[in-house]
């Protein structure tokens, strides 16, 4: 059996706080001349920054282009996430405790479980405030699966004029994925978890013979619900027909998807034409596919970070 040899990703490991004090980790790894611009990776539901191996290849091919390279722990990392949330003290207060500093702390529960979408710009804004910190003045924004929705919504929500391109890998219809997969019980799942919610349960989990993973009713209703972000990716039109936030995308674009349990229903090179057409403002857009590649790149890895090394060397 073929053993793993991993490209030799070396970085620092680090820690940042979002606007509403979550304390996020990530790996940071720097090119040998100085440079302003990185690409900054966002992981996919449950996942973590350093989870998918293509992750490895995806730090040495920016690094190798002159470009940081940035993979960091969003809230909704892992199933079940336990974050340190610091609280700012008041003058009085620290005053009092002087020896303890200027902080307070506890822990919220967050992890892929219990989730929300739109929390990805804090999360996403406090990784480039850390990165400015550090230098960088100018990011290329790539996400993975629900990393890839949450990059393009940031993107489409703030127009940040310092993201130059954005990179999706995967990105997931999870509206029509649901509807195969569910059936008829799709629509069941979502009225019993939009009566979750209404009653206050929206952390219980949905009940497994209705979906199959866990997942709590209110990420359930936030993700699969008709006003859900990840509409914006459900190109096979099975619950929407106009796509305005792909439309307000107005930097290069690249999109690779596999062929081999992806995300999304239908063919891949149509999924990417879908996705071409509905990105009118965007300056350049390149589509690829890597037949026989899993939605994580398993075994492919070289392959994706080829198609990557080439559209940066563009981009440079």
């Amino acid at each position: 059996m073929p053993t793993y040899r991993s490209p030799g990703l070396q970085g620092e490991y680090c820690r940042f706080l979002t606007r509403d004090g979550l304390e996020l980790q990530g790996l940071l790894a720097r090119p040998s001349r100085k440079t302003a611009s990185a690409l900054v990776h966002v992981h996919g539901w449950d996942g973590n920054f350093y989870e998918n191996r293509f992750i490895d290849y995806a730090a040495r091919t920016a690094v190798k282009q002159g470009l940081g390279f940035f993979a960091f722990n969003n809230r909704g990392h892992d199933y079940v996430a336990d974050i340190i949330r610091v609280k700012r003290k008041q003058k009085a207060e620290v005053r009092r405790q002087k020896s303890e500093g200027p902080e307070r702390f506890d822990c919220v529960q967050v992890g892929g479980i219990y989730e929300r979408l739109a929390d990805c710009v804090p999360d996403i804004q406090g990784a480039f405030s850390f990165l400015h910190g550090h230098g960088f003045r100018r990011f290329i924004l790539q996400g993975h699966s629900h990393g890839a929705i949450k990059a393009a919504y940031y993107l489409s929500e703030t127009r940040d004029p310092r993201v130059t391109g954005l990179v999706l890998l995967s990105p997931s219809d999870d509206l029509a994925l649901g509807r195969q997969q569910m059936g008829k019980r799709f629509g069941t799942a979502l009225g019993r978890a939009r009566r979750m919610v209404r009653t206050g349960k929206e952390r219980q989990l949905i009940p497994p013979d209705l979906y199959p993973y866990m997942i709590s009713a209110g990420t359930f209703t936030d993700c699969f619900g008709p006003d859900s972000i990840t509409g914006m990716f459900n190109l096979s039109r099975t619950d929407r027909r106009e796509f305005p936030e792909l439309a307000r995308i107005r930097v290069p674009v690249l999109m690779v998807v596999g062929t081999v349990e992806e995300a999304f229903v239908g063919g891949a090179a149509e999924f990417l034409e879908s996705a071409r057409e509905a990105m009118i403002a965007a300056p350049a857009f390149e589509g690829a596919v890597i037949h026989g590649a899993p939605h994580n790149y398993l075994g492919y890895e070289r392959r994706l970070s080829g198609i990557l090394g080439r559209w940066l060397a563009r981009r440079q």
